[in-house]
């Protein structure tokens, strides 16, 4: 799975690189070394206008059909395999695609009973694009939600020995295609729900503890420490 990650990169590297402008931002940008579920993050949309749009959304997808936005903390994932299958996930594959930027994420590993967090990144590019899905939760008498989730797919090499499950990394020719609601061919988008394979370009390691609460937010999280 992917339940934390990075963004510290400036607004203009992320604009840049996603070729995208960006929307009220406010804080949207400001450094983070630590995202949890339940937060508001930048991601990449394809606007009514047919440009690319950076807009800030929650961690979390809240379907139309929940009761309340808790709902969005069980589907801070979604499985590629199964993405035609679940409804929740149907419609919003075939038109409710996005882009998560991000610097790297976390994973954990059991070792002598405790739990040691990692930090996995690229070497070859300092901004990632997960593949993700967004929808609109708009109840009675509450301000309208947008939320995403990430999409995963199984474990390269590299990640396989923290865990089975990794966030879809786009390769960056293939963002257009992601995001353009006119592609329709499921088969081909699924296509692309596949575990990074340029494992050369990555890199993982240890990481300090200090990652395990949410409220610690700071560059050291992401420093190496010696095994």
């Amino acid at each position: 799975m992917c339940g934390r990650y990075t963004l510290h990169s400036p607004k203009e590297d992320v604009e840049e690189h996603f070729e995208g402008k960006t929307e009220h931002s406010g804080d949207l940008f400001e450094p983070r070394y630590n995202i949890a579920p339940g937060t508001i993050n930048p991601v990449v949309v394809r606007s009514d206008a047919g440009h690319r749009m950076i807009t800030g959304y929650r961690w979390g997808l809240i379907p139309p059909w929940a009761d309340d936005e808790n709902t969005g903390y069980n589907m801070i994932n979604a499985r590629a395999e199964t993405l035609q299958e679940k409804k929740t996930y149907q419609k919003p594959f075939q038109y409710r695609r996005c882009i998560i930027p991000a610097n790297g994420f976390f994973e954990w590993k059991t070792e002598e009973r405790e739990k040691q967090p990692f930090y996995i990144r690229l070497l070859s590019e300092e901004l990632i694009g997960f593949a993700g899905l967004f929808e609109r939760w708009a109840p009675k008498n509450q301000e309208e939600v947008y939320s995403y989730t990430i999409i995963t797919t199984e474990a390269n090499a590299l990640v396989q020995p923290l865990h089975d499950r990794m966030p879809v990394i786009l390769k960056k020719e293939d963002y257009g295609f992601w995001l353009d609601p006119e592609q329709q061919d499921l088969d081909e988008l699924q296509a692309l729900l596949k575990p990074y394979d340029e494992i050369s370009h990555m890199a993982t390691y240890r990481v300090t503890d200090e990652v395990n609460k949410t409220k610690n937010d700071k560059p050291e999280l992401i420093q190496p420490i010696p095994k």
